[in-house]
């Protein structure tokens, strides 16, 4: 007999392989059980922390108010939203999403329990009849939220694209990123939900995961938050492999595939909460996501730095503050003109 606290189980990712399959199987025989399982997640995402306790009870007061406030279609295409680099904005409006087409976006907080610390116009749809997708994007140190037609949703990260086609759910729901992104998708067996990137496409198989695929960092990596996803290799297109919850797959530029198990979700999911986390990660890693999520340029005068490897968390919504927690980590001065940042030894005169 499957119990809630099973479904919580799964939707925090504790089941093994075999229980996550047998509760996919109760869930699939009743398309309530599934209602009741999105209502769980939601739940989930609305208590913010996934190290503590949940409030089940609380959380599903405060998602059956929020859905009580959502208002009629009808915003702009174009969301402008408040810049940190600027002077503090004015007290923001209740929390109520604004919704255009199929995309609802939320200016504070997000379902995904990350709160949106954005700048500048953070989400905007790109329409043109000689480009049928649909395109959403995110500029440098900004993060934005959406949902997609059949209701899945999706938490863009800091400069991020993501196209979804006219016909989006027609046959099949395929996507493409550049970037990153956490999809929680509403699992269809009849319409596979694809997402495609340079170096593979992830298949969901009903459940949650993150997706990252910058282009400069020339791979695909994918961490599975509950269910199952199946991997492809763009170079080998009839190899698939599977991942269970917490299963972390990695695609390099040669096609190769690396999968990691039981990895830490509060670690790779940390973005989605508003913190940036590394462990052990080369400095040129951190240099480049620290210069997307503070929308910075940043440079070292001393090439030996490059050596470096940081395990280091940055949890401040101030560039200015995350910049000096890097140098002093670092043991160098750093100076700021603009968006340029110079990290310099100690002793320099620049």
């Amino acid at each position: 007999m499957i119990e809630e606290s099973d479904l919580l189980r799964l939707v925090e990712g504790d089941c093994s392989p075999t229980e996550a399959a047998a509760i996919q199987a109760w869930i699939a025989a009743d398309p309530a059980r599934g209602e009741l399982l999105d209502e769980l997640r939601a739940v989930w995402r609305l208590t913010g922390d996934l190290a503590r306790p949940w409030d089940v009870g609380a959380a599903r007061g405060r998602l059956l108010r929020a859905r009580r406030a959502a208002p009629p279609p009808g915003a702009p295409t174009l969301l402008q939203l408040h810049s940190r680099a600027t002077a503090p904005p004015p007290p923001p409006p209740p929390p109520q999403p604004r919704r255009w087409g199929t995309a609802t976006v939320w200016p504070a907080r997000i379902a995904a329990a990350a709160v949106l610390v954005v700048a500048g116009a953070a989400l905007w749809s790109h329409r043109s009849p000689s480009a049928p997708p649909r395109e959403y994007a995110t500029a440098p140190g900004h993060r934005a939220a959406l949902t997609l037609p059949d209701g899945s949703r999706v938490l863009l990260s800091v400069g991020t694209r993501l196209l979804v086609p006219r016909d989006y759910g027609v046959v099949v729901r395929a996507v493409e990123l550049e970037g990153e992104a956490y999809f929680v998708v509403r699992h269809d067996p009849a319409r596979p939900f694809l997402v495609r990137t340079t170096h593979g496409t992830t298949e969901d198989l009903g459940t949650e995961f993150d997706v990252r695929a910058y282009r400069e960092e020339q791979s695909l990596q994918v961490v599975v938050a509950t269910g199952r996803v199946a991997l492809r290799s763009s170079a080998a297109a009839d190899s698939v492999l599977l991942l269970w919850p917490r299963e972390r797959g990695v695609i390099d530029s040669g096609g190769s595939v690396t999968i990691t198990g039981r990895v830490s979700l509060k670690h790779y999911l940390a973005w989605t909460r508003g913190t940036l986390r590394f462990d052990d990660a080369p400095l040129s890693s951190v240099l480049a996501q620290l210069e997307r999520w503070y929308d910075l340029d940043i440079r070292i005068a001393d090439p030996s730095l490059q050596q470096e490897r940081l395990t280091i968390s940055f949890t401040t919504e101030s560039a200015d503050e995350a910049v000096t927690a890097l140098a002093n980590v670092l043991g160098v001065r750093s100076t700021r003109v603009d968006r340029v940042v110079r990290l310099v030894p100690v002793h320099s005169r620049q």
